[in-house]
């Protein structure tokens, strides 16, 4: 039950990270909105990118903060995994070494949060706000659920049926040809 869970969770975070990664493809012709009257004359389909950009990451980040973080504790042999606050989670992903010290997830809460109140409230902060998630926080956000992929196919590979294996295949293929590699240094 818990492997089938664990599948289920990397499938459902593969989807939306590979949706992330195209919106902001997509995007990269007209970000960062450095002026007011770009961000303003933004054109339909631009919208549509940046409204995919945004639900994705929100989706994303609140699936691995409910789902899938909890299936990989579960998964590792511990118990009474889905009783446990978010930050106990965490460091047993800590502990485990599936995820780094120094990944704040609480500021990924904060910005998912920030993202549920319908934005064109405050043109100048949504903006930043847009920015802010374009140039780091989404890319981050992908190299947390890369690093935890890269912990699962290295300890709990056992544990993932083929067609698991085959997405997480097509993930890190679709990273390759992304601008993901350079964002990181």
């Amino acid at each position: 039950m818990e492997q089938e869970k664990l599948n289920f969770n990397i499938r459902l975070a593969i989807r939306h990270s590979l949706r992330v990664l195209y919106a902001r493809k997509k995007m990269q012709d007209f970000f960062p909105l450095t002026t007011l009257s770009e961000y303003q004359n933004l054109s339909d389909e631009q919208i549509e990118h940046i409204d995919q950009f945004v639900y994705r990451f929100q989706k994303l980040q609140d699936d691995m903060g409910t789902k899938l973080f909890k299936s990989v504790v579960a998964n590792l042999g511990e118990t009474e995994v889905f009783n446990k606050p978010i930050l106990d989670i965490l460091n047993t992903l800590k502990k485990y070494g599936v995820i780094s010290d120094n990944i704040n997830w609480q500021t990924m809460r904060e910005i998912r949060n920030a993202l549920a109140h319908e934005y064109l409230d405050d043109i100048n902060s949504d903006r930043a706000l847009l920015n802010y998630l374009f140039e780091t926080k989404g890319l981050e956000l992908i190299q947390i659920f890369k690093e935890i992929l890269d912990y699962i196919t290295t300890n709990l590979y056992s544990n993932l049926d083929e067609g698991t294996k085959i997405e997480i295949n097509r993930f890190y293929e679709a990273l390759a040809k992304s601008d993901f590699s350079d964002s990181k240094d």
